[in-house]
């Protein structure tokens, strides 16, 4: 009996020292006007992101040491965030040389949300989507004050967040804490066997209004904001009003309350905001950013203002192509022809005009598509395939790497599908892909005999 009772120990001490896993209950770090600075600020000041926690904060717990950093400014404190595990501290200053974060949590689970978004909206702190569990998803969860835990919060559908665990700067929430916004989404799912990888990019942009849990669409991502989004070579700052995004030749400015695009091209400046991004956490506030460099503990700052930049002409999103505006009023019309036909019928020889439906030509692809398009449709006509080789030479990465090229691939055969799909609101697929006679490891590609007739309409 006592061997047993023993045996049973010796199999729950693993698990019960697992659950016990030491995690402090409070943590300190040395005292700077840059932590105590943004509590006076009043708003405005979206989550910050930076460095790795090693370089300032003084902690037991081993679990800790391994995760990134976000601080978010809430009314009632300065709250510190453990990425990808939900754990929060709120600051405390109590008047000495440190700075004092107290745990509100008691989270058990954690890496089911890599690359999260976190916010702050009427009292309460959310987070938004995340990767985990070789998936990513698009949930909402509010953080339990009463129970100390994360709860989900129902919307009226799931928005992923694109570019998941790896750049922070695809979402953006108003100052008021009414609306957050998703320009594009990046749907993963590792579980796939699939030509794209099992990544799915969705540029229908997407607005959530916080108070009643409800996604609204917006429009489509335009192709030059996809592309500021996808290359973007150095953080930005999310300001009051959009994103701040940087590059090596120019900053751009993606103001989302008004829906366009404007640059900066000021060299001094592009310089100076570089040499603040190393080791540092930074945000934005009324036309400055503000940056604690963890290794030296300088507090600096430097001017950025958005009226300095030049609208481009450029839309982040566009509206649609009102295709049941049309259809109604063509309903309309239909309905009082059909009145005015009937009253007049009776005593006149009434004349039927023959009438042509106008081919609309809509150009929903840029050239670079239009000339793979151009080639897959010339191929399938004549029963024949497309292979990696003619068509890495067409989108002109014929000398880049084979990883590079089956991403570029992907990215370009995902795109012609949705927005053919948006356009014509079929949903048949235009492109499809099947496995090369030759070599089964490769794909080769050709226009769906259903979809041809339409691709040369829209390619006129």
């Amino acid at each position: 009996m006592i061997r047993f009772f023993l045996y049973i120990v010796f199999l729950l001490l693993p698990a019960l020292s697992f659950g016990q896993e030491e995690i402090d209950s409070v943590i300190t770090i040395r005292r700077s006007k840059f932590f105590t600075d943004i509590q006076g600020r009043r708003g405005g000041i979206s989550c910050l992101q930076g460095v790795q926690t090693d370089f300032y904060i003084k902690y037991k717990s081993p679990f800790l040491r391994a995760l990134p950093v976000e601080y978010l400014y809430t009314p009632e404190g300065l709250v510190l965030h453990f990425g990808r595990s939900g754990k929060l501290y709120r600051m405390e200053d109590r008047g000495d040389s440190l700075l004092y974060f107290v745990r509100m949590d008691r989270t058990v689970n954690y890496n089911y949300n890599i690359g999260s978004y976190l916010f702050y909206s009427q009292g309460n702190i959310f987070e938004l989507g995340g990767y985990g569990f070789w998936k990513s998803n698009g949930l909402l969860r509010q953080f339990n004050y009463t129970d100390k835990e994360w709860d989900i919060a129902p919307t009226n559908k799931e928005v992923h967040l694109p570019l998941v665990a790896s750049a922070r700067y695809g979402v953006w929430s108003d100052t008021s804490g009414q609306f957050v916004y998703v320009p594009y989404q990046i749907m993963i799912n590792d579980g796939l066997l699939a030509a794209d990888n099992g990544i799915v990019i969705n540029p229908i942009s997407c607005r959530l209004n916080v108070k009643k849990r409800e996604w609204e669409e917006l429009g489509v991502l335009t192709d030059e904001a996809l592309s500021l989004f996808k290359s973007a070579n150095w953080s930005c700052f999310p300001s009051e009003r959009g994103f701040f995004l940087g590059f090596t030749k120019g900053i751009y400015y993606l103001d989302f309350l008004s829906n366009r695009i404007s640059f900066s091209s000021d060299p001094g400046q592009i310089q100076t905001l570089l040499r603040l991004l190393s080791n540092t956490h930074n945000y934005y506030h009324s036309g400055w950013v503000y940056s604690f460099n963890s290794a030296t503990y300088k507090y600096d700052s430097t001017r950025l203002d958005p009226k300095r930049f030049v609208p481009t002409g450029n839309a982040i999103w566009r509206k649609p192509f009102p295709y049941n505006v049309l259809a109604g009023m063509a309903l309309v019309g239909l309905v009082l022809g059909g009145l005015i036909y009937y009253r007049y019928r009776k005593g006149k020889k009434v004349a039927t005009p023959s009438f042509s439906v106008p081919v609309v030509s809509v150009h929903p692809f840029t050239e670079t598509e239009q000339s793979l398009l151009q080639l897959l449709l010339s191929r399938s006509e004549k029963g024949l395939t497309a292979n990696i080789t003619d068509i890495n030479y067409v989108l002109g990465v014929k000398d880049k790497s084979p990883g590079m090229q089956k991403k570029v691939r992907s990215d370009v055969m995902n795109n012609l599908n949705e927005k053919y799909a948006f356009v014509t609101h079929q949903k048949e697929p235009l492109v499809q892909s099947i496995r090369s006679e030759s070599d089964k490891r490769y794909f080769e590609y050709l226009i769906n005999a259903a979809c041809r007739e339409t691709l040369k309409q829209l390619l006129k």
